[in-house]
């Protein structure tokens, strides 16, 4: 999937009543169910991320597993160092800082996969790959490197037989000496260079183990076109990425092709290097140097969307081929246009068959020069190849389109994804419809479809920014949507669901049964009661901890979805949610080594008395809470159970009482995360 994900922040405006905000009055009846969030526990605690981990996002459903990615890792750092906190799961600790990648320096692993299912309680548990390797706290680097995880690993798609895909990095190969380094003379300098193979390879897994799925070979090795430098081939790896996958074997995504222009010429100074006898230091091993332009993101590549074929009894690749752009670079009228370095990614894959493919990629303007952003493209399988086909609209449509991308694609042809346009003097994301199962229509030399924007919660196109990342073959699409109307200021968001066929849009929080909301039945007297539409009394459940920190700590519990990230045909959906929780002390403290050297370090502070970690407290003595992310799985359950206490998201219409057309209801819409997100982008 994107990326800062879910960068959320609430604003201080609310949204206000629905005559305001323009929504509609007249409302008719859509059958949604109600929706339970299965990996909870009894005292409301979300295990939706691996333990030792900060964040957890929901990526997709093989079979009846649930899969997600934990991001960060905790860092359980005391002024005593010793490690009393790492049983401590409800509450927000430090993040060890994600270093940025060097050659001087060994490789850290920040992304993990998971899994977690019914059969197991939905405990989150650690999938490996290349290495098996979970976050682990406060790691020692040289008493035991082997537990330090070296690589970043996502999963972005699955299929209901269990085939998963997503990339991985590689693991850290051997360090290399590093001649340039005398410890006697500079104690500071690393004694070893440190690389890997290469940065991004695309892979699928299934029980019987995992293939990755490399690139073209013409962009995994380098020949210099200099006659005067050595033509031994450099090894770099090139980039591959998977993205969608069908339990035919079909695997869907982006790959390297050949090297750019740049590129080259970068990798011909490591090798220029190399051969300079007269150097006053020792030049960089080639492995070293053009790692070195790998953490630079200097080797760029020729990338395209990309098919491959695999044999899933024997995880062994049949076949693989590009697909193409919309156009030829190479026909190009001018030498600079051929010369440029494009980009196209299939993103989305029909899952019943192999009919469909759905990304983004360059395209030309009018006048056969490429346009500066990327817009959505679909390709269509045509006797064992793929054509290939411009989805509208693109700025030269409407100069308030900005680019486009189409996510996901089921089985009829109906695909869905973002529009990005200009909207009362904002860029706003707006998601997007298309069916690929109608005619397209003719357009300069080729044919092109054209998306449909839906409306949200209000009769008329809103400046709502929303994001929608899946379609399952019912026609129901999930993403997510802003609730809020501030122009000027972050939005929050919220995880919602569209049915295409009955024209309805609803945010997602208003299907939860009341316990997935956090809430647990109440007493006439009890503090902060709410009553729904049948009377019933309600209040936000307590977590009251006695055991875990310096004092007891009370707070209450609040869940809310704000992305959802896939559905699957039976209505179950992975989504992602913020919970509260408390957050442990910190203070900075400064050390000094035994050279004299003096660094200020983050640390946990603990209680002396009691020897617990600290919570911190706001000014009245409460604890101090925050939101976090956590990765949860959502099934329908018969719709009488759905909460009707009110959502303090702006105006949202009861669920299953609203008009199709305008979709009344309140406020999701989009949290894009990796820059990323749908799971899928670059």
């Amino acid at each position: 999937m994107s990326p800062t994900l879910f960068a959320t922040r609430k604003v201080a405006v609310a949204v206000s009543a629905a005559m305001a905000l323009g929504a509609t009055s007249v409302q008719a009846e859509a059958n949604w169910p109600a929706y339970e969030i299965q990996n909870i526990n009894e005292v409301f605690s979300i295990r939706g991320t691996l333990d030792n981990s900060r964040n957890g996002y929901g990526a997709a459903f093989a079979g009846e597993t649930a899969l997600g990615i934990a991001k960060g890792v905790n860092d359980a750092t005391t002024s005593e160092d010793d490690n009393v906190i790492d049983d401590v799961v409800d509450a927000i600790l430090p993040e060890e800082s994600a270093t940025t990648n060097s050659i001087y320096r060994p490789f850290n692993g920040n992304n993990f996969l998971f899994e977690q299912s019914a059969a197991t309680n939905w405990e989150p548990a650690y999938v490996p790959l290349l290495e098996n390797t979970p976050p682990v706290l406060n790691p020692d680097e040289d008493e035991n490197p082997d537990a330090i995880p070296r690589t970043n690993a996502f999963y972005f798609d699955a299929t209901p037989l269990g085939l998963r895909t997503g990339s991985t990095s590689a693991l850290q190969a051997t360090p290399l000496p590093n001649e340039n380094c005398d410890p006697a003379e500079n104690s500071d300098c690393s004694e070893f260079l440190y690389y890997r193979d290469f940065e991004s390879r695309a892979f699928v897994q299934s029980d019987a183990g995992y293939l990755l799925l490399p690139p073209e070979a013409a962009s995994m090795a380098y020949v210099t076109a200099d006659e005067d430098l050595d033509p031994t081939p450099v090894q770099t790896g090139g980039s591959s990425v998977a993205t969608a996958v069908n339990d035919n074997g079909v695997v869907v995504g982006y790959a390297s092709t050949e090297f750019s222009e740049t590129a080259g010429d970068n990798i011909d100074l490591c090798i220029e290097a190399l051969a300079d006898e007269d150097s006053e230091t020792v030049p960089l091993p080639i492995e070293a140097c053009v790692q070195n332009l790998q953490n630079g993101s200097v080797i760029g590549y020729q990338t395209r969307g990309y098919v491959w074929q695999v044999d899933t009894s024997s995880m062994s690749i049949v076949s693989q081929q590009p697909l193409p752009l919309t156009f030829t670079p190479s026909e190009l009228p001018t030498e600079s246009d051929r010369d440029n370095v494009y980009l196209g990614q299939a993103l989305g894959l029909s899952d019943g068959n192999n009919d469909f493919i759905v990304g983004r990629g360059n395209q030309l303007s009018k006048s056969d020069r490429p346009l500066s952003t990327l817009y959505a493209q679909a390709w269509k399988a045509n006797g064992g190849d793929y054509s290939t086909y411009l989805i509208g609209p693109t700025v030269e449509d409407s100069e308030r389109v900005e680019q486009s991308i189409a996510y996901d694609v089921n089985d009829s042809g109906l695909a869905v994804g973002v529009v990005r346009r200009w909207i009362d003097g904002y860029v706003r994301n707006k998601f997007a419809v298309v069916d690929l199962s109608a005619e397209p229509e003719e357009y300069r030399d080729g044919q092109r479809y054209m998306f449909t924007e839906p409306n949200d919660f209000f009769d008329s196109q809103s400046d709502l920014a929303s994001i929608g990342r899946s379609i399952n073959n019912n026609g129901i699409v999930v993403g997510n949507i802003e609730v809020d109307r501030v122009k000027n200021l972050p939005r929050r968001v919220r995880a919602f669901a569209y049915d295409h066929t009955n024209e309805d849009f609803i945010n997602l929080n208003e299907l939860l049964t009341c316990d997935s909301r956090g809430y647990v039945p109440a007493q006439e007297g009890d503090e902060g009661v709410e009553i729904d539409e049948a009377g019933n009394l309600w209040k936000s459940y307590t977590v009251v901890d006695d055991e875990n920190f310096s004092t007891t700590i009370t707070y209450n519990v609040e869940i809310t979805l704000v992305d959802a990230n896939q559905i699957d045909d039976n209505g179950n959906i992975v989504a992602t949610a913020l919970v509260r929780l408390p957050r442990v002390k910190t203070e900075e403290v400064e050390e000094t080594d035994e050279d004299g050297n003096t660094t200020i370090r983050t640390v946990v502070v603990i209680d002396e008395a009691t020897g617990k970690p600290v919570i911190e407290t706001d000014a009245n003595g409460n604890p101090t809470t925050n939101q976090v992310p956590r990765s949860v799985v959502l099934k329908p359950v018969d719709a009488a159970q759905t909460c009707t206490l009110t959502i303090e998201d702006g105006l949202n219409p009861p669920p299953n009482e609203r008009q199709g057309a305008s979709f009344g209801w309140a406020w999701l819409m989009a949290l894009a995360p990796l820059a990323w997100w749908r799971r899928r982008q670059s």
